[in-house]
């Protein structure tokens, strides 16, 4: 008959042994996979942060300067305030940037509708200095809202000597008018263009009268003004004559804190924009950096419209931009390497001007 026996003690310690080594591999298997897992997610996030960034930054400035068919050689202001004092409505200045220097720029972003800066209007909705990105670029893009309304007849500037005001731009009505009071809107054919604030919108059969009543501040229509610089109707003597009116559309972007905190309790920096006289919104999470150049025509007159140096924002004069060069940093927000830092990757792209 056979005796049944038990383990010795060495083979149950080496039997201990060899599954503590086999669980401690099975565990580090996983960590591997999850982590391997958790970089991929955010590979991804970080390439769909980066598409997003680039579509809304390259659209902007590909729009920047559209006038309608007027330009700006012959642009009115209409308004009280200087260009400088109206900045959400600037549409002299296509292009704008603010050169991120440590926690200052240049130029200043005092001139920006900003807490505690210089531009008077829609208090509520400024920009908070605060919270933008140390050394990360500010850039601003100008045109206007396509498509515009068409004059419904020839616009005459001639100001009436008693009243001191001119005719009120009457558009056409139909189903893309959009149109409301207190928009800020250029008026322009192919000679001129004209910024002007609507007062009250009345509506008869098919068309629209855009009244401009006069006010006091900065973004009030100024009294007495024309117009066109030299009273030269808007349209012919028979008919609007390819004439409109176009809503201004300013686009600042600029990086910022993000809405709440990453899950390693870090700041979330996100692109963030505001168009107009709205509040700023936060677009693209994951956004650390914005750096910007332009591509500045020097020598304009000599029928080639292309680039021949890039300067910061900071130096920019008065030469034309021709393109925008962005360099966007992001991150993964969350995912990590397997040296536990954070996914990180800029992306740089050019931009050419359609309206430079």
């Amino acid at each position: 008959m056979l005796r049944s026996r038990g383990f010795s003690l060495l083979e149950l310690l080496i039997a201990a042994a060899l599954g503590v080594v086999l669980i401690a591999a099975v565990v580090q298997l996983f960590a591997g996979s999850s982590r391997g897992n958790a970089a991929l997610a955010g590979q991804a996030l970080l390439q769909e942060s980066a598409r997003h960034a680039v579509a809304l930054l390259s659209r902007s400035a590909r729009n920047a300067g559209y006038l309608g068919c007027g330009g700006w050689d012959g642009l009115v202001n209409g308004l009280n305030g200087s260009w400088r004092r109206i900045v959400e409505f600037d549409v002299s200045r296509p292009v704008e940037g603010f050169d991120g220097q440590g926690t200052n720029w240049s130029p200043e972003i005092g001139s920006l509708p900003t807490i505690g800066g210089s531009a008077l209007a829609f208090a509520g909705n400024r920009i908070d200095p605060d919270e933008l990105r140390a050394g990360s670029d500010v850039v601003v893009f100008r045109r206007l809202e396509a498509p515009g309304r068409p004059l419904a007849r020839s616009l005459s500037t001639l100001l009436d000597p008693v009243t001191g005001r001119g005719d009120d731009p009457v558009v056409t009505l139909d189903d893309g008018f959009a149109f409301e009071a207190d928009d800020f809107v250029v008026i322009s054919n192919c000679r001129q263009s004209a910024l002007f604030r609507i007062g009250t919108i009345d509506t008869i059969g098919r068309v629209a009268t855009l009244s401009r009543p006069s006010a006091g501040g900065p973004f009030g229509n100024r009294a007495g003004r024309s117009l066109s610089r030299d009273d030269r109707a808007f349209g012919g003597g028979t008919g609007p004559e390819g004439a409109g009116v176009g809503r201004v559309v300013t686009e600042i972007y600029f990086v910022a804190r993000g809405a709440g905190l990453n899950n390693r309790d870090e700041t979330v920096w996100s692109l963030w924009r505001k168009t107009g006289a709205d509040r700023p919104a936060e677009l693209v999470q994951g956004v650390a950096d914005l750096q910007v150049l332009f591509g500045v025509d020097l020598t304009p007159g000599d029928g080639v419209d292309a680039p021949n140096r890039y300067l910061p924002p900071g130096r920019l004069g008065a030469d034309p931009v021709r393109t925008v060069h962005f360099v966007a940093t992001v991150s993964s927000v969350d995912a990590v390497t397997a040296d536990d830092r954070v996914l990180r990757r800029s992306f740089a792209w050019t931009v050419a001007l359609r309206n430079g």
